[in-house]
C-alpha cells in the first residue's frame, strides 16, 4: 500500500552519520553541500511503476531492475550569532529509501545542547502509484501521489540523550479509482474502502548512547497512524529501529537495522482479507572525507535493502538499492 511507503517522506530512516556523531559548529551565512549519486536498484513490488500490468493477484510482482542519477543537496543560512539557521532542499539519506522530497524548515540550538527544527514538505516533488493497482491482464494507468507535512523535532532534550519527533501529512492519489474494474464485482461502498487518500501522523522517541568517542548507538521507538478515507486501507504501524556509528580517522559509516508491524482496520474487498504486515530494513550509509585530498569534498554510498512480508501476498515486496557518488560541502 503506497502510504505506508510514503512515512519516509516524513521520517528518513538512516540516520546522518555526521549529526549523530558529534554537534557540529555552524558558520554565519550561506552554506550547504550538493551530491552527485549513481545507483542500482531492484524491486519486486506490484506498484513498481514498471510492473505495468499484473497476472495474478495473489503474487508480488516481478523483477524490475533500474539504473539511476540522482543530484540532490541542500542550502541553508545562519543568522549572525550562529545558533539559528534556515534550510531548504532534499537529503541525500533518502536515496536508500528509493525517495526523495524537498523540505524548508527552522533550526535552533539552545545553551543545553538540546535542538529545535521545525520544517514543512510542500510536496513539489510527486511519486508515481496506478490509478487502480488491482487491475488484472491488463496495463495499469499511472497517477502521481504527493504529500505535504510539518514535522517537529527536539534532539537532546534539556541536554540528555532523548530526541523526539512528531509529524502530521496529508497523503494524496491524483486519481484514486482503486477496486473499479468491474471484473472484482465490488459494490460503491467495497470500493470507497480501498481509497488511499490519507492523513499521516508520525511520533519517535530515540536514545542516543556512546560507547567511546568514535562508537555511538542510536535506539527508536515510533508509531504512525495511517487515516486513510478508505477503512480497509487504515492502519496502524508500530517500529523500532536501531543504528550503530562507527567513526574513523577519515570516513565513518552507520549501520541500521529497523522493524515494523502494520495492522489494518477492515477487511480489504478485493482479498476478503484484513491486511497485516511485517516490515524488515537493514542500511548502510559510509563516507569517506577528501579522497584524492580534494578539500570539502567526500566519497558517499549508500546500500538498502527493504522487505515486506504480508499476510496479503499482493503485497509482498523486495527492494535493494546500491549507489555511489561524490558530495562537496561548501
Amino acid at each position: 500500500m503506497k502510504p505506508l511507503l510514503t512515512v519516509s517522506l516524513i521520517a528518513t530512516t538512516i540516520i546522518s552519520t555526521t549529526a549523530l556523531a558529534k554537534p557540529v559548529d555552524w558558520t554565519p551565512g550561506i552554506g550547504g553541500d550538493v551530491s552527485f549519486m549513481v545507483g542500482y536498484s531492484k524491486s519486486n513490488s506490484q506498484f513498481n511503476s514498471d510492473n505495468h500490468t499484473t497476472p495474478n493477484l495473489n503474487s508480488s510482482g516481478d523483477d524490475q531492475n533500474k539504473m539511476f542519477v540522482a543530484p540532490i543537496g541542500s542550502l541553508s543560512y545562519t543568522f549572525n550569532d550562529g545558533d539559528k539557521q534556515l534550510y531548504f532542499g532534499t537529503n541525500r539519506s533518502d536515496i536508500a529509501l528509493g525517495r526523495f522530497h524537498v523540505d524548508i524548515g527552522y533550526r535552533q540550538k539552545f545553551a543545553d545542547s538540546s535542538m529545535l527544527t521545525l520544517s514543512y514538505i510542500p510536496g513539489v516533488l510527486t511519486q508515481k502509484t496506478w490509478q487502480d493497482p488491482y487491475l488484472q491482464d491488463v496495463e495499469r494507468s499511472k497517477t502521481k501521489t504527493s504529500i505535504n507535512a510539518f514535522s517537529i523535532k527536539l534532539n537532546n532534550i534539556r541536554g540528555s540523550r532523548f530526541s523526539g519527533q512528531v509529524a502530521y501529512g496529508k497523503f494524496s492519489v491524483d486519481h484514486e479509482r482503486s477496486g473499479n474494474d468491474p471484473l472484482l464485482s465490488l459494490t460503491v461502498n467495497e470500493q470507497a474502502t480501498l481509497n488511499r487518500n490519507a492523513n499521516v501522523l508520525y511520533t519517535e522517541a530515540s536514545y542516543t548512547k556512546p560507547f567511546s568517542r568514535s562508537l555511538i548507538l542510536r535506539t527508536s521507538l515510533n508509531f504512525t497512524n495511517i487515516d486513510a478515507e478508505g477503512n480497509a486501507m487504515r492502519n496502524n504501524m508500530y517500529g523500532v529501529a536501531a543504528t550503530i556509528i562507527q567513526l574513523l580517522p577519515q570516513s565513518s559509516f552507520a549501520f541500521t537495522l529497523n522493524y515494523k508491524r502494520a495492522l489494518f482496520d477492515l477487511a480489504n474487498p478485493v482479498f476478503n482479507k484484513k491486511q497485516q504486515d511485517n516490515k524488515f530494513g537493514a542500511f548502510l550509509a559510509y563516507e569517506y572525507n577528501q579522497p584524492f585530498n580534494w578539500k570539502n569534498w567526500g566519497l558517499v554510498s549508500l546500500i538498502g535493502y527493504n522487505s515486506t512480508q504480508s499476510n496479503i501476498n499482493f503485497y509482498d515486496s523486495n527492494e535493494m538499492l546500491v549507489s555511489i557518488g561524490l558530495n562537496y560541502k561548501f
